[in-house]
């Protein structure tokens, strides 16, 4: 089973790093499979330790992932082998790594649990959270996956939504919802033209209002770039 929370991390320099993340029990261990490359994956190679929140306020993931609330309060520790938690978890886990299981795309990094602290109770299942984590995990494949599946994904989850959710929910769906226009603002326009060169992707978008080039250089070097822009 995959437990989607939130995996705090810290960098030799103290800076914490706030992840979205799915999880698994490997009996009393737990195991976290980041991505490579990520900040995550970085921060727990540096440190060794993690520190895993169960969360009930969805906000976070979609704040997060949606990139429009990416700060939360964080517990204030003097250990320095504890990770700050959120404050807003209802159980913490702080983590020390015992094994690692390394992978080209996602390495496991199993855990044990030095100590976990209940904050506050869970209150119980509610469908509009599952909907904001779900349609989370979509807009975290924006480009990845057909915008068709996403639609008709994300009408279906509304259903929760407009049923059963509180003011934590609407807001979380509100950030949903703006990610994914922004992402067809931008991507899906007719007057979007993309131009690859190997593995590198250039985007340019005409703006209507003053007739310039808006450009969103991903992995551009200023020589390709000049010389793309005098092939446009």
């Amino acid at each position: 089973m995959i437990h989607e929370v939130i995996v705090t991390t810290m960098s030799k320099s103290g800076e914490v790093h706030i992840a979205p993340m799915g999880i698994r029990f490997l009996e009393k261990k737990v195991v976290i499979s980041p991505f490579r490359p990520s900040q995550t994956l970085d921060n727990i190679l540096e440190s060794n330790i993690a520190t895993v929140n169960f969360v009930d306020d969805v906000r976070v993931f979609a704040g997060i992932v949606s990139r429009y609330k990416r700060d939360w309060e964080l517990s204030k520790h003097n250990e320095l082998d504890v990770v700050p938690n959120l404050i807003i978890a209802n159980t913490v886990y702080n983590l020390i790594v015992s094994d690692f299981e390394d992978d080209e795309k996602r390495p496991n990094i199993v855990c044990d649990v030095k100590k976990s602290t209940i904050l506050k109770p869970f209150l119980g299942f509610n469908r509009a959270q599952f909907s904001v984590i779900e349609a989370a995990v979509l807009i975290s494949r924006l480009g990845m996956i057909p915008m068709e599946k996403i639609d008709k994904e994300i009408e279906y989850l509304k259903i929760g939504i407009d049923k059963t959710s509180g003011p934590h929910e609407k807001e979380a769906w509100k950030w949903i919802q703006k990610k994914i226009l922004d992402y067809k603002k931008f991507n899906m326009s007719p007057f979007v033209v993309r131009l690859s060169l190997g593995q590198q992707t250039w985007v340019f978008r005409k703006m209507y209002q003053d007739y310039k080039i808006g450009v969103d250089i991903k992995f551009a070097e200023l020589d390709k770039f000049m010389f793309i822009c005098f092939l446009f």
